[in-house]
């Protein structure tokens, strides 16, 4: 396969051509090469990376009529995602090697993208009995109890240091349990809106303990979807001090605040919740600083007649993967960033944090994962373009920049728009 076009990642800016051959990326150049093979001429077209997301719930086993492994694979490409990595809070969880092994069988049965499973730290996420960390650690890319973190410190001082034993991190939720118990944000829009609230220090006081842990067992902790300036703070002086901990953000906790749920939709009801805006100017400064590392979906299906109730009754979740790519743009106008920048947030730097091989840069030698797309173009999200079968969008109904054209997935065309010349 031979892709030409507007190319742009970590490694190569500029108009070239892509040899992808066996899967593999062989040539990166400006010049047309000898090599013969299907063409593709994306034009001035972008040709990025395949986008990596290392925080998305899939729902099989369990709950599969929210999403299964191949309703999320199939959104997966439709955004231009062609490697996740999903949590383990699924029924039975990813706390053993049997249902482990299971999720990674149906990814490969399904064959779109590379599924990366997150084992659970305690065994049936309770929060008690810690899982085998020494069996389940070269089957997992991390631990986490996603949906929620051990409330016991001493349970997850052990479970930190066992993984750093076995070389894996820690993926923590950070939230203290007993602090929350609300819908929103909690401050003047929950007041004026009349509904609950969930105070900042939820989290930030999880990330507190997050951090120290960290510099006591030297374990790498990675702190999921912050959403607090306190906790952004907190990680950005762990991290002048040398502490191994990094951080992801939500698309939607940069796009979104608590004012916008005026509207009480129970499409917004995330946790952590969306952030004032203070908090989002926080969560930006920290994005472009380093201090935040990377930048995820929290993608998390669900049914319609699950969400189809108030906002405090509704359960938590938005469903995002096939909405990121265009939220990068929206994001780069919005906060004048270059979307290069974005984009290693989605690309090279999970690859790189989470130890992920030849992944997320194009360049001789990595997987042909690529994505062509056109920025000039619009799509409108709606029910019936949505691969997810969850339609919990706050995208839904509106018109977003950047349309992808072609996913490719270790040089196969996994996703085609049939646009492409």
């Amino acid at each position: 396969m031979i892709i030409k076009g507007e190319i742009l990642s970590h490694s190569y800016q500029g108009k070239g051509y892509i040899v992808i051959k066996n899967g593999i990326i062989k040539k990166v150049q400006q010049d047309k090469p000898k090599e013969k093979g299907e063409f593709i001429d994306a034009g001035d077209k972008l040709v990025i990376p395949g986008l990596i997301d290392m925080h998305a719930h899939f729902r099989e086993p369990g709950y599969e009529h929210r999403e299964t492994i191949e309703s999320g694979s199939k959104a997966a490409v439709h955004g231009g995602v062609t490697t996740v990595a999903i949590m383990p809070n699924t029924s039975p969880p990813l706390d053993s090697i049997e249902t482990i092994e299971y999720v990674k069988k149906r990814a490969q049965q399904v064959g779109l993208i590379d599924i990366l499973p997150v084992g659970a730290i305690t065994k049936k996420r309770y929060g008690k009995d810690l899982v085998d960390f020494e069996t389940l650690a070269p089957h997992v890319v991390a631990f986490s109890d996603d949906g929620t973190t051990p409330q016991s410190f001493k349970v997850f001082l052990k479970a930190a240091q066992l993984a750093r034993v076995v070389g894996k991190p820690i993926a923590d939720h950070a939230e203290i349990t007993e602090l929350s118990g609300g819908s929103i944000r909690e401050g003047k829009f929950s007041k004026a809106y009349g509904i609950s609230g969930i105070p900042d220090i939820a989290e930030s006081i999880a990330v507190a303990r997050d951090v120290e842990i960290a510099r006591y067992t030297g374990a790498h902790i990675h702190v999921q979807h912050l959403s607090t300036s306190a906790s952004v703070k907190i990680l950005r002086d762990a991290k002048k001090r040398g502490v191994p901990v990094t951080a992801e953000v939500t698309h939607h906790h940069l796009l979104f605040t608590d004012e916008d749920l005026r509207d009480r939709s129970p499409f917004k009801k995330i946790n952590p919740p969306l952030p004032r805006k203070e908090d989002q100017e926080e969560l930006i400064k920290g994005l472009l600083d380093g201090t935040i590392d990377i930048i995820v979906t929290d993608h998390a299906p669900y049914s319609k007649e699950e969400k189809s109730t108030n906002i405090e009754e509704a359960p938590f979740g938005i469903s995002g993967i096939e909405t990121l790519l265009s939220s990068l743009f929206i994001i780069a106008e919005k906060y004048e960033i270059p979307f290069k920048v974005l984009l290693e947030k989605v690309t090279w730097k999970p690859a790189q944090l989470f130890d992920l091989g030849l992944k997320g840069d194009i360049i001789p030698g990595y997987s042909g994962d690529i994505v062509i797309l056109d920025p000039s173009k619009t799509w409108r999200v709606n029910e019936e373009n949505l691969f997810s079968k969850g339609k919990n969008t706050p995208f839904l109904n509106k018109t977003l920049p950047g349309v992808i054209e072609l996913t490719i997935k270790n040089g196969k065309i996994v996703y085609r728009r049939d646009s492409i010349d």
